[in-house]
């Protein structure tokens, strides 16, 4: 709690960020895909998947199937839903499991009808964490709010994006909400929402195109994350060329930028790979997993270089998408909520 030894501790870590533990967690079942940990900025001696794992073992004991990890906070809590998601009146807890903080969110009328949790967003300021927000949609398609800071739910309306769910669990940055979803169209298309946004009194909302739109990319589209932006990746046909290319972008203030763009040896031998995003440190390193010989490939594009690995900590299923983990350079503590009568 002190901002001198705050500011102490991440003065002298400012330069080690590259080697801070990080995971790939598969998306719908929770388990740790890829794991890098062992890093000395917090000398952690297990994966942040494992902590996440003994975190909820020792909170639900005997119940610890009834519960699952829903969402990722890009300042390291996680939102934990009780199951069936759609079940009326069910347990919602926000924690941080390395430092085994935890607080349940307290219930509300609007929580016995049929409502799906969405994300958790929070807002940061010197070190401090001064709020989070707990976001589901109700069976109307609108958001029902939970503010840290005042201890309240609140319903929002937001007409401007696509009425259909995601097609991705969505990904918390910076105090705002994204994912994916399908317009009446069936056209995928990356839906923001900003919880904190400045001078409105209303949830700002985002509707941004792929960068391949009106093209066939050889994967299902999904993001990770990589240093605190969005981005994407896929294969298509290049303009001009017409020639197959992995290409990677990077989402910048609504706009798509292009990352770097190679040839990979798999699009010749057939294509039997799942992609599991990019390196969270390095927007130039990115993941793949062999289904046919259950190995990983990493390709850097700096050099081209492709390293194929063994060493998973579970098993893939085609179906699933994946999470980048990432701890902060600092801990944060989970705010007390003020609860106004």
């Amino acid at each position: 709690d002190s901002p001198y030894f705050r500011d102490l501790f991440q003065s002298m870590h400012q330069n080690s960020h590259t080697s801070s533990s990080w995971s790939l967690m598969s998306g719908k079942d929770g388990e740790e895909v890829v794991a890098h940990y062992g890093c000395n900025t917090w000398g952690l001696e297990q994966s942040l998947g494992s902590y996440i794992s003994s975190f909820l073992t020792k909170m639900f004991e005997t119940e610890k199937n009834k519960y699952i990890v829903w969402a990722y906070n890009d300042v390291g809590l996680i939102l934990i839903s009780e199951l069936p998601i759609w079940m009326t009146n069910r347990s919602l807890y926000v924690a941080n499991p390395v430092s085994q903080e935890c607080v349940e969110i307290p219930s509300h009328a609007h929580l016995k009808e049929v409502s799906c949790p969405l994300g958790i967003a929070t807002r940061t300021e010197n070190g401090i964490l001064l709020d989070y927000r707990v976001v589901l949609f109700d069976e109307d398609l609108r958001l029902l709010i939970y503010s840290s800071h005042t201890g309240l739910w609140s319903l929002n309306t937001v007409d401007s994006y696509p009425s259909a769910l995601y097609t991705q669990s969505p990904i918390s940055l910076h105090g705002s909400i994204h994912w994916i979803a399908s317009t009446s169209h069936s056209v995928d298309v990356v839906v923001s929402i900003d919880l904190y946004a400045t001078g409105t009194s209303s949830v700002q909302c985002r509707v941004t195109s792929f960068p391949d739109f009106g093209q066939h990319p050889k994967f299902n589209r999904s993001f990770s994350t990589c240093q605190g932006s969005l981005m994407y990746m896929n294969i298509i046909k290049v303009d001009g060329t017409l020639e197959d290319k992995l290409c990677v972008w990077r989402l910048n203030s609504g706009e798509w930028q292009l990352v770097s763009e190679i040839t990979p040896p798999f699009i010749d031998t057939g294509f039997e790979y799942i992609q599991l995003g990019t390196n969270p440190f390095d927007a130039k390193t990115v993941y793949f997993w062999n289904m046919n010989h259950q190995t990983l490939l990493s390709i850097n594009l700096h050099n081209g270089k492709f390293v194929f690995e063994t060493k998973l900590l579970s098993s893939i299923n085609p179906g699933l998408f994946f999470h980048s983990v990432v701890l902060p350079q600092w801990l944060y503590r989970i705010p007390n909520t003020m609860r106004m009568v």
